[in-house]
Formats: C-alpha cells, structure tokens, sequence
C-alpha cells in the first residue's frame, strides 16, 4: 500500500463524511450540522489510527512522526470541537434542560424514603410471579421434550432400518 495514497484517502473519507452532514444539515435537520466537526474528526482520528496500523511496515520514520502529529493535532480538534458542539446545544437549548433538570429535581424531592423501601418488594413480588409462571409451565415443557425424544427416537430406528 502506498503511504500517500493511504494518507489521501484518510482526508477524502472525512471530507465525505463532513459533505454528507452538511447535505443532510440542510435537507433534514440542523443538528447534523451542529455535530458535523465533532463527527468529521472523531471518524478523522479513527481513520488515521487504522491507517497507522495498517502502514507501520511500509512508512519510515519520518512518515510515522507525520502520522502521529496528525493524529495529535486531530484528537486535540476533535475535543475542541465536541466542546463548542456542547456549549452551542446548551445556549439553544439552555432553557429546556434547565426545566427538565428542575423537574427531575422535583421527581427525586417527592420520592419519599418510604417508596424507596418498597422496590425491593416490588421486585421480589415480580420475580416470585416469573418463577411460579415457570414452574407451572416447566412440567408441560417436560411433557414435550419426551414426545420429542420419542420421536427422534422413532425416525433414528427408521434411518436405521433403510440402510439396512
């Protein structure tokens, strides 16, 4: 595999996928414009590290010092990008989360100590009917294997008497 040619396939599949977001900011929604850096570079980094394994042998030094600079400078954009990705969702929707914080916040004031205390029953009372489900139905299922088993039986003494 030839280094450079690797190296510019690397960019051309992170222009792909940064146009493709772009399209698909446009035509659908804004959020894939708004996730598209943090997208484009995190895939970057991925490509560039596959792309370092795969041409540990046939790059020299020099080439894998590049690569590694590279991905370096992609991971350090890639964090930047995924916090102002962050902080633009937070500043549209600030209000929103804020409400939705507050009414989690109110859900977890009225949750009594008493309600607490009652999961376990809960779940023991759940997990005692599935067990009794499965022991009403486990002598059925007994039933049907032994049918089973006769059967298999019968069509293995059949295989048995045509070879004969």
């Amino acid at each position: 595999m030839n280094y450079v040619f690797v190296l510019f396939l690397c960019f051309f599949m992170m222009g792909v996928i940064s146009a493709t977001m772009f399209y698909l900011g446009r035509k659908i929604s804004y959020n894939y414009i708004l996730y598209n850096a943090s997208i484009t570079f995190g895939s970057g980094v991925i490509f560039f590290i596959v792309k370092m394994i795969l041409t540990t042998e046939v790059a020299g030094k020099i080439e894998q010092i590049v690569d590694i600079v590279i991905t370096m400078f992609l991971i350090i954009v890639f964090f930047v990008s995924l916090v102002e990705t962050l902080v633009i969702e937070v500043m549209e929707n600030g209000k929103e989360i804020k409400r939705n914080l507050q009414s989690f916040a109110n859900k977890i004031r009225t949750f009594d100590l008493e309600t607490i205390k009652t999961i376990p029953v809960k779940f023991n009372h759940v997990q005692n009917k599935i067990v009794l489900k499965w022991k009403s139905q486990l002598p059925q299922t007994i039933e049907q294997l032994k049918k089973l088993k006769l059967v298999f039986g019968l069509m293995k003494k059949r295989i048995v008497n045509k070879k004969v």
